[in-house]
């Protein structure tokens, strides 16, 4: 059985020895017949393709020819006369194309099914099959170059697939060079760019994951004055705010042998089983606030606010939510347990701090810092801090206020104090590395960076004089004498804010996001298993489990009441 190939050179083989297809105009006409298999094709249509809008006038005879000496060379009834002009007969085991498109789609049915594994397996198989570009030898000819085009399209989508196939097995790491190399070599192909973008970040790389995102987004508004797909700009939003669906599953051999061989600590499964063991005192719905009695820790209600809700803060006889993927702020009365207002953003609100005579919210990608007058409950300025050249195309990824000043941490490694007598920034901060988070103490702002550090920064001079080595960050909070540090490994850190020493380190699972202190407490939200955590800071231990039924993002103490934003446990 003759095996036809045009996933590269165009290629007959006969009882595993190539055949001589004969010059170039012959080779086109057995190619565009195959690209045509199993269908007539007219005199015409077959001159157009071969020679093109200006044919010779012996271009019918040459058909004629080549047809004969293609009967010869392969069996009179492969080459089919029809009223019109030819057809080609291949059955489909005899085409590389064929096998290629049958192995690719059942590989992405498989995926689409959850079967990872036998997915990634098939998708390999069809891969292997190329063997360069497409039509390579006939790069010149009409007809090849729209052709290649579409076969390379169909190459891409298939390695993309097996790419998310890999993503779904754990591979990350070894992922990471390869789709380095495809971005570079395909820049505007945002699939690649955003499996890049996820392998980075459960590589444990954060900061590259974001620059990876801010440079498409440079090369798009350049190229093609577009912005990033919605998709890639939800992304960015998960990553920003470390959210658990983006964490690696526990599936590959080689990841069940590290953890099989690590120190004692939390999987997900078992952090699901923990959760269940937890009783729901009330079911919390997703998109909600729930309501927590710290002397009780139990569930005591929930306020529906929007889409979900990231970050949550107290003032002005209020709660306030910054609802991410709707772009608002929720404000709730905490005696009538209601949403009262809902102010538009306009914007991706991640984080949002309250200052004396104002709410200030942080847009994430847009790299905006919003003020609204909590008077009147509307946005009374927005700041875009893309204005200065060192921080153009970065988003703000946190913020913090107190009296004097606004701090923001701000790409790719700065935190800009915003005076909120004018709106306009009084100091740029270069912090070394991306920050996570800020939080104002009672005499210094503190940051968390990316590179594993507590950063201490002394607001009468805007330079940093302490710096502390802790976990990969990924929330921060101020208390008395302390400053509060979870990561990504699910601890805690506890820094004296005087000597700058890490006075305890207290595990408590891995999907740590949201924390706070409050008189006597810490709180920390696990999204994993869906619990709030009470530590005891004294005892520096947890001494208090509440379950939600649902995703919790952040916490913060307010009049007597513990107050949790919660979303879908799947946000993206």
């Amino acid at each position: 059985m003759p095996e036809f190939r045009i996933l590269g050179p165009l290629e007959v083989r006969e009882n595993g020895a190539p055949l001589e297809l004969g010059g170039g105009k012959q080779r086109a006409l057995l190619a565009v017949l195959l690209l045509q298999r199993g269908e007539a094709v007219s005199l015409d249509r077959l001159i157009d393709l071969v020679w093109g809008k200006q044919p010779p006038a012996s271009a019918p005879n040459s058909v004629h020819i080549y047809v004969s000496r293609l009967r010869k060379l392969l069996g009179r009834n492969r080459l089919v006369t029809e009223e019109y002009g030819y057809r080609l007969v291949v059955d489909p085991d005899e085409l590389d194309l064929e096998r290629f498109q049958h192995l690719a789609a059942e590989g992405a049915e498989l995926l689409r099914a959850g079967e990872a594994e036998r997915a990634g397996d098939a998708l390999r198989a069809a891969l292997a099959l190329w063997r360069g570009p497409p039509l390579s030898d006939l790069a010149y000819e009409p007809f090849a170059v729209e052709e290649a085009a579409r076969l390379e399209e169909l190459r891409l989508a298939a390695l993309e697939d097996r790419i998310e196939a890999d993503l779904a097995r754990g591979r990350q790491r070894e992922l990471v060079p390869e789709l380095h190399q495809l971005v570079r070599e395909h820049p505007l192909r945002e699939r690649l760019r955003a499996q890049l973008m996820l392998a980075l970040y459960r590589c444990g790389r954060q900061a590259d994951a974001l620059e990876v995102y801010r440079s498409g987004r440079r090369l798009l508004d350049e190229e093609l004055g577009l912005e990033p797909d919605d998709a890639l700009q939800r992304l960015e939003k998960a990553i920003l705010n470390h959210d658990p669906s983006l964490e690696a599953p526990v599936a590959s051999d080689a990841k069940r042998i590290a953890l099989a061989h690590s120190t004692p600590e939390e999987t997900q499964t078992a952090a699901r089983r923990r959760r269940t063991s937890v009783r729901v005192e009330v079911t919390v719905p997703p998109d909600s606030i729930a309501l927590i009695d710290p002397e009780r820790s139990q569930v005591i209600g929930y306020v529906l606010v929007g889409r979900r809700p990231v970050a949550v803060s107290g003032g002005h006889g209020s709660v306030w939510v910054a609802n991410a993927d709707d772009g608002t702020v929720s404000r709730i009365d905490p005696d009538r347990r209601e949403v009262i207002r809902t102010i538009g953003i306009g914007a991706p609100a991640i984080d949002l701090a309250v200052s004396p005579d104002a709410v200030w919210v942080a847009n994430g990608s847009e790299g905006t810092i919003s003020r609204i007058d909590p008077n009147a409950d509307v946005v009374v300025e927005t700041i875009d801090l893309r204005g200065s050249s060192e921080l153009a195309w970065n988003p703000t990824y946190a913020v913090d206020a107190e009296g004097e000043a606004v701090w923001i941490a701000a790409g790719p490694h700065h935190v800009v104090r915003i005076d909120p007598a004018t709106n306009e920034p009084a100091a740029i901060i270069d912090v070394g590395h991306v920050p996570v988070g800020v939080a104002f103490g009672e005499e210094a702002l503190w940051v968390a960076t990316v590179a594993e550090r507590a950063l201490r920064i002394e607001p009468q001079t805007n330079a940093a004089t302490i710096e502390v080595a802790i976990g990969y960050p990924v929330a921060l909070t101020a208390a008395e004498k302390a400053v509060w540090v979870s990561d990504s490994r699910g601890q805690v850190w506890c820094i004296d804010s005087d000597t700058a020493a890490v006075t305890q380190t207290i595990r408590v699972g891995r999907g740590l996001v949201g924390l706070c202190a409050s008189d006597g407490a810490v709180w920390a939200a696990n999204n994993a298993d869906g619990t709030v955590v009470r530590i005891d800071p004294q005892a520096g231990q947890v001494v208090g489990l509440v379950a939600l039924g649902h995703a919790p993002t952040d916490v913060a103490s307010w009049e007597g009441t513990v107050w949790v934003s919660s979303q879908s446990e799947r946000a993206i």
